[in-house]
């Protein structure tokens, strides 16, 4: 039998009933941090962002999982601690196969989902992880890696981050072969925190739609981490997708000035990369993190989510704008009434508010992001 799923008080029948039968994908979480770093079981509800419980109550259908590693790592370490997050990960499946799956196509999430499970696909985030080697590219994509974020916060061996120093000028020759691999694999490719001439090296490169998973509008927050007008034209004229990013800081100008005036420089804090004994490498990472957002200015207001998307269809177009939550990243600072993956409704409910369409509703919430997995799984085939 289905299950029913109570309905927010501020979120209006209709909405409740449009966004529990449409397809909702989020493109970014970072819950396997917390498996790896704390033990944390995602099939209950927890203390966190995200878990089997809220997903199925913010009627999130697909999930993409990130897998993260912390510059510290470095290029010799950071294979090892992505296989302890693909680990994880597969484990979760291994636990509860009632409830979630592995997917690594379009094809496979509309199955997933018709049997009333989440749709998991597993992302690489930042190129550092494959540790300048392609063979370890193909061996996270083999162990279900369907994309892979170019970089994180911190410029690479063969690509700039937003966030940092700009060695490159782009993409290193092997960054392009990166990419072209990519494509070869049928790996979505993804510009999120890389830097702007990095996405637009990406984009000459590529065969297929990129997509930004979790990422904002710079027209509306002034800072380099968000994709400025002309390169979300860019991408959407390839094809590809945006994913709006729930974090305060990339939504609201006030917050991250309040952030900046408090002395808490986040990029400067994901980029040190101090010498740590690699047995060391564990702890300190949980350490690092635990700390990230200690600073924590008041809250946006909910509607600041919605204002990035009004933004982003109105400069991309209507088919290439999704969510890329990113939450689960150290209890990430979301804006008011965001505030957990069971929240996702309110993204419904506002966006009938503010007059779009059922149809339009659907594209944002997953059939775009849906969309670019077909086709680019349909390209390598």
């Amino acid at each position: 039998m289905p299950v029913t799923i109570p309905r927010l008080p501020d979120v209006s029948p209709p909405a409740h009933d449009l966004h529990h039968r449409a397809l909702v994908w989020d493109a970014h979480m970072d819950s396997l941090q917390r498996v790896v770093m704390h033990g944390v079981d995602l099939g209950v509800r927890g203390d966190g962002q995200a878990d089997l419980v809220r997903w199925k109550e913010g009627g999130v259908d697909v999930q993409i999982f990130a897998v993260w590693v912390d510059t510290i790592y470095g290029r010799h370490h950071a294979a090892r601690r992505a296989f302890q997050q693909i680990d994880a990960f597969h484990t979760l499946l291994e636990r509860y196969p009632d409830r979630i799956e592995l997917a690594r196509t379009g094809a496979d999430v509309t199955r997933i989902v018709a049997a009333g499970k989440l749709a998991a696909l597993l992302a690489i985030e930042g190129g550092i992880a494959i540790q300048n080697d392609l063979a370890l590219l193909r061996t996270f994509h083999r162990l279900g890696a369907s994309s892979m974020t170019l970089t994180h916060s911190a410029t690479i061996d063969w690509a700039d981050a937003s966030t940092d120093a700009k060695r490159w000028g782009g993409l290193t020759e092997f960054g392009k072969e990166v990419v072209r691999e990519m494509n070869r694999l049928g790996m979505v490719v993804d510009v999120s925190h890389v830097s702007d001439d990095v996405v637009r090296d990406v984009l000459e490169i590529s065969a297929v739609p990129v997509i930004a998973s979790h990422s904002c509008c710079r027209a509306l927050c002034d800072q380099p981490r968000n994709i400025p007008d002309d390169l979300m034209r860019a991408v959407a004229a390839r094809g590809g997708v945006i994913g709006i990013n729930f974090f305060s800081a990339f939504l609201d100008a006030d917050y991250y000035r309040a952030l900046i005036a408090g002395s808490k420089d986040l990029f400067a804090a994901l980029n040190a990369a101090p010498e740590v004994p690699p047995e060391e490498l564990d702890s300190v990472a949980a350490s690092r993190l635990s700390h990230l957002f200690d600073i924590q200015p008041p809250r946006p207001a909910f509607d600041r989510i919605l204002e990035h998307i009004d933004h982003a269809v109105q400069v991309a177009g209507i088919d290439h704008v999704g969510l890329g939550s990113d939450l689960d990243s150290a209890r990430l600072p979301t804006p008011d009434g965001m505030d957990s993956a069971s929240d996702f409704p309110r993204i419904t409910e506002g966006l009938l508010r503010r007059g779009y369409v059922e149809a339009d509703v659907d594209k944002i919430l997953g059939a775009n992001f849906l969309r670019v997995f077909e086709t680019v799984a349909r390209s390598s085939a």
